[in-house]
């Protein structure tokens, strides 16, 4: 393309044009071998790095140049193909009223109170009115600065890797600052560089672990800035790899499908290798997937054991572990709070609603108003599927508060209630019925319950007893906490968790490996 270059700076907003280069074609010989003509295919407005460091994108998606009242600068542009015949341009401003532009792509700021705006526009001469072929740059005048207040820096994460790139952004405060974009610098440009759109490309050196701290500072002449430390690290081959059997299907644990993700536990030699250089690898991944140490499970009511591999490539040194996810494991114990599998069941009435908060192990549920006595607030488990095993796991428990233990409560029903299939069979309503049909109420030293309810033998109010041979899938699954009262305003219980097990011994043993004693109520 034919390209114009210009110089822009910053003062008070002083801008300098610098002079255009053109490029004109000739004919050897004017009386024969004309060639044809080459019309513009392409015609882009050109910005300088000075220029462009001011210039940010909207949220229409437009390139906009911040400008003060009664200032200038000459855009220049490129227009291609290289070897075009009608190198001729106009320049046009949308609204003269904030902006002009000349022939020499010259713009003046007129007016504006950073809202109002003139997009300036070079079209190629031949093709002016209509054609498509056009560069624009969107340009808003201020009549007077805002100045930055604040600015922050946001970061995708806090290291990278030598030979690797992290691109961080700055948020100018406010919002309607004169000047939305920074400039970017480094404090140590032998470990880590940034340009002007705030990439970060780290450098290879003799330190393993730099830290290089990458300021934003504001171009309004402020000096308001923002900074972050950037932890700069150099690619060092993991020799070896052990990965700890904890979760190991041979310790005795089980993975539960509803927990989504299993982060596994291993060290490496050396022990500050780059992590990313393991290879890891699933020998069944429609049970699961692995990726940097993490493991994914199915959500398609697969089950079984799976084998997890992690090598070093530079070694060929390798640890497995065999995982099993187990089926009918259900395991939501609130230690993810960003993968809560139960909570409340958005529910409202009579100017109130349900609601949640998590802290960890433990969910808040707050209740709604059904009537001037009455409060309700059922949870529910928001997986799109929930599979149970009445042969494998068929004690399945909530731990939680009971409001019956409120002062003056005399009443509350509770129903474990759903919806599901097995073995060709509809399964669905409340287990044993409604209200109250737990098998067992435990309680805890600490005033909490344990509701208990054995699939094995309790009978759901469609289908009966689930068959002990088979995985149940289960579209809808929760708890009905309804009729409390006397209640005269909303109150908040807490969950603790949600679990199946293989027995009631083992359910004891759970609430005992949790420091609790516990008392048979029923």
């Amino acid at each position: 393309m034919m390209k114009n270059i210009l110089k822009y700076g910053l003062g008070c907003l002083v801008l300098a044009a610098a002079s255009a280069t053109m490029i004109s074609c000739s004919d050897d010989d004017a009386s024969s071998n004309l060639l044809p003509s080459v019309y513009p295919s392409v015609i882009t407005v050109d910005l300088s790095p000075e220029l462009e460091q001011y210039v940010y994108t909207d949220e229409t998606g437009a390139s906009v140049l911040p400008m003060m009242k009664g200032t200038s600068v000459t855009l220049d542009y490129e227009i291609g193909p290289d070897e075009v015949t009608y190198d001729e341009v106009a320049w046009t401003s949308s609204d003269e009223t904030v902006a002009t532009v000349d022939a020499d792509g010259t713009v003046t700021a007129l007016s504006g109170d950073g809202r109002g705006y003139s997009v300036i526009q070079v079209a190629p001469v031949p093709f002016y009115a209509g054609s498509g072929i056009y560069g624009n740059l969107k340009v808003i005048v201020a009549n007077a600065l805002v100045q930055a207040e604040s600015i922050a820096i946001h970061a995708p994460a806090d290291a990278v890797y030598a030979g690797e790139t992290l691109a961080l952004t700055a948020s100018v405060l406010p919002a309607n600052a004169t000047y939305r974009t920074v400039k970017w610098s480094s404090s140590n440009e032998a470990f880590a560089t940034v340009d002007a759109r705030g990439v970060v490309t780290a450098l290879e050196n003799s330190e393993n672990h730099v830290p290089v701290v990458i300021t934003a500072t504001a171009l309004d002449g402020s000096q308001v800035y923002a900074a972050k430390e950037i932890m700069v690290n150099q690619v060092v081959a993991p020799q070896e790899v052990t990965i700890d059997p904890c979760y190991a299907v041979e310790s005795g644990y089980y993975c539960a499908v509803n927990e989504k993700t299993l982060v596994l536990k291993y060290a490496t030699v050396p022990e500050d290798c780059t992590l990313s250089q393991i290879e890891w690898e699933s020998d069944n991944e429609e049970i699961a997937t692995v990726k940097e140490g993490v493991v994914t499970f199915n959500q398609t009511g697969m089950f079984g054991d799976v084998t997890i591999t992690a090598t070093c490539p530079e070694t060929g040194n390798t640890s497995s572990i065999t995982l099993n996810l187990a089926a009918g494991l259900v395991r939501e114990v609130f230690h993810d709070k960003n993968n809560l599998t139960w909570y409340d069941a958005k529910q409202s009435g009579n100017g109130t609603s349900t609601s949640h908060e998590w802290s960890y192990g433990k969910l808040g549920i707050t209740t709604y108003k059904v009537n001037d006595n009455t409060q309700r607030a059922d949870f529910k488990c928001y997986n799109a599927k929930t599979w149970l095993h009445a042969g494998n796991y068929p004690i399945f428990a909530v731990r939680m508060d009971d409001l019956k233990d409120l002062p003056g409560v005399t009443g509350r029903n509770i129903t474990l209630d759903a919806v599901g299939t097995c073995s060709g069979s509809d399964f669905k309503g409340g287990l044993d019925g409604n209200n109250n049909k737990w098998l067992h109420d435990y309680k805890c030293s600490d005033g909490s319950h344990v509701f208990i309810y054995d699939l094995s033998s309790q009978k759901w109010a469609t289908g009966g007893v689930l068959p002990v041979s088979a995985v149940a899938t289960f579209t809808s699954l929760q708890f009905k906490y309804a009729d409390i009262k006397p209640l005269t305003g909303q109150v908040t219980y807490n969950v603790y968790w949600v679990q199946t097990f293989k027995s009631t011994e083992d359910l004891q043993k759970h609430i005992v490996s949790e420091g609790l004693t516990y008392d048979v109520i029923k």
